[in-house]
């Protein structure tokens, strides 16, 4: 028997099958899983990749921790992606004071050799048994759900497997797996931000989580300078290549000229700022783009005060490149995608308001293929 056999079959003695799975009471809810904003996480005991124990203060950094939970560093195409993709965001995530550390309910072994075949120098943690994966509140039970002859055929079981799962099923391997997100911690181990998906195939690039909480792109991405009468923008992807399932995101940066300014969200009969992307059968717009805090404005003429932004702010909206099987068939053989969509907004100053504008952007990306390759079991060698 191979060593991954092996492995594979340990797994699967530590994680019992229930005898009856409990069945769903309603369902799942990805912003409400794990811990919240402002909530302090458990403490965990776990090996690395290495056999060292590690715990929630051994792993932190000056300024906090970013944990982020995988399903499977084995066969999980996404999974394995996403890890590749964070090894990526490590320098700028130290440079900023954060510790890192992965944590999935595989073994050491399986973790080692992901390590070695891909020149991982993060700390990836082996939860085998789900305990902390549990204490965290992410395990997904929807393996177990499919898994059981009595719940197997329930529509809502299968609604549930397809999503957070795979549209394929479950099998045995899968029991135990976490959801897959990304918690920003602070130096107390409270949450400060939280990065979870809705969909078992999308996952968070490290480029679009270090725009979101302050940094910059991981590599150097091609800009477009635009100037307006009212305005200077500038707008970039987070990213130069994105994998199937990665969600990335697109960025303008806008500068106001010298008592210019334009509206927020929240300013009524006044036309707000707004970043509209081509829908397209590759790409997928998700929610609105998010703004920063803005300002009020008080105009006197007319007494109100409005909600604007003076000062030079960035407009994010998330998008992900599509990973369905369907959606991967349509982009194979295709070196990149193209983004279009176009800033709208109408700017005024103390005296006047100017004339609506829509401003055309474009965005292209190339397209690189999602980690496959399983990895090759290894020992752990003390670091």
């Amino acid at each position: 028997m191979r060593l991954g056999q092996t492995v594979g079959v340990i797994m699967l003695s530590a994680m019992a099958f229930p005898a009856h799975a409990q069945a769903p009471r309603e369902k799942i809810d990805g912003s409400k899983l794990g811990p919240q904003v402002g909530e302090t996480v458990p403490d965990f005991n776990l090996k690395d990749q290495y056999g060292n124990p590690q715990t929630l203060k051994s792993i932190m950094g000056p300024k906090g921790a970013m944990l982020v939970f995988v399903r499977s560093a084995d066969w999980c195409p996404y999974c394995k992606t996403q890890l590749v993709d964070l090894q990526t965001g490590i320098e700028q995530l130290l440079k900023r004071g954060l510790g890192v550390a992965t944590i999935s309910y595989y073994p050491i072994e399986i973790l080692a050799g992901f390590m070695k075949q891909h020149a991982i120098t993060y700390t990836m943690l082996a939860d085998v048994g789900s305990v902390t994966i549990k204490k965290f509140g992410l395990l997904n039970p929807a393996p177990e759900w499919a898994l059981d002859p009595s719940l197997k055929d329930d529509p809502s079981v299968q609604a549930e497997v397809k999503k957070y799962v795979s549209v394929v099923g479950a099998r045995a391997e899968m029991i135990g797996m976490a959801f897959p997100g990304n918690l920003v911690l602070d130096a107390e181990g409270r949450v400060k931000q939280r990065f979870f998906e809705d969909f078992y195939i999308e996952r968070n690039t490290i480029s679009s989580i270090l725009l979101k909480i302050g940094g910059s792109a991981t590599d150097t991405v091609p800009a477009t300078k635009i100037s307006t009468a009212q305005l200077e923008i500038t707008s970039y992807p987070s990213t130069r290549g994105i994998a199937p399932g990665q969600r990335f995101t697109v960025n303008v940066d806008v500068a106001p000229h010298a008592k210019v300014h334009v509206y927020a969200p929240g300013a009524k009969d006044y036309r707000i700022i707004n970043l509209k992307l081509d829908a397209t059968p590759e790409i997928t717009v998700l929610q609105q783009p998010t703004y920063p805090p803005s300002e009020i404005y008080y105009f006197k003429p007319l007494k109100e005060r409005v909600p604007v932004f003076q000062k030079p702010f960035r407009l994010i909206q998330d998008v992900v490149l599509n990973g369905t099987p369907q959606a991967q068939a349509a982009i194979r053989g295709k070196e990149d995608v193209t983004i279009k969509g176009t800033l709208e907004y109408q700017a005024c100053d103390d005296r006047q308001c100017f004339n609506p504008v829509a401003v055309p952007l474009t965005w292209t990306l190339s397209v690189k293929a999602l980690v496959t390759q399983r990895p090759t079991p290894a020992q752990a060698t003390a670091k």
